[in-house]
């Protein structure tokens, strides 16, 4: 539910530092406020936009042509042509692209 991934996970970067720079930049508003924290938490019922400025709206149209190697989660909605999205619910273990064993790192952390 962080705003940098969530704008990795719809395209709008190559990569999740690439989407890191492009919030630190003020290139991304959540409900009409423009937000340059990367780490944000976005919430339930959330519009996350690219700003409506040609050279926000140039760079993220180009990540967008340049690759959309998967799916699209279900917990996300995205409106191409206005180049928004809204967050209807949480993150499903079966969207996440990461193959993890959480009993594994669970362990680990219960060691320290």
């Amino acid at each position: 539910m962080r705003l940098d991934t969530l704008c990795f996970t719809l395209g709008f970067a190559s990569t999740v530092a690439n989407a890191r720079q492009l919030v630190n930049h003020g290139h991304i508003s959540v409900n009409n406020k423009i937000i340059n924290i990367p780490s944000f938490q976005c919430r339930l019922n959330d519009i996350i936009r690219v700003k409506q400025k040609q050279t926000s709206i140039a760079l993220v149209q180009k990540n967008l042509e340049i690759g959309k190697l998967y799916e699209l989660p279900s917990h996300l909605k995205f409106d191409k042509a206005k180049l928004e999205a809204k967050v209807t619910n949480y993150c499903n273990r079966e969207d996440i692209m990461v193959d993890l064993d959480e009993l594994l790192v669970i362990e680990y952390y219960s060691r320290r």
